[in-house]
């Protein structure tokens, strides 16, 4: 027999927490990937160069992509998902929430 229930509510910082933290992880996902493009980029670059003239490795612009990739995301998740979360709130009474079958 299965049951439906209704939720009317969500709690807004647990939701937000989880919401920021699963960002957080594709965030540090997608900065890993920039900060390879980063690297192989200026070792290509530097070979194009004439002699004598170096940009270095770009580790630092690629350990400070993921580092902000991770914080930025997040608060951005977290922000975001908490708005998402209080439009919830406002409008499940209005118009009704989302129905959930449980066995």
């Amino acid at each position: 027999m299965t049951e439906v229930k209704t939720v009317s509510k969500i709690p807004v910082g647990a939701v937000a927490l989880m919401g920021a933290t699963i960002e957080a992880v594709i965030s540090f996902i997608y900065g890993v990937i920039s900060a390879i493009f980063i690297l192989v980029g200026t070792a290509n670059l530097n070979s194009l160069l004439p002699a004598g003239v170096n940009i270095g490795s770009g580790a630092t612009l690629a350990i400070t992509i993921i580092i902000f990739a991770i914080i930025g995301g997040f608060i951005g998740g977290y922000i975001i998902t908490a708005i998402v979360a209080l439009v919830y709130n406002w409008l499940a009474p209005r118009i009704g929430g989302v129905k959930l079958e449980f066995e």
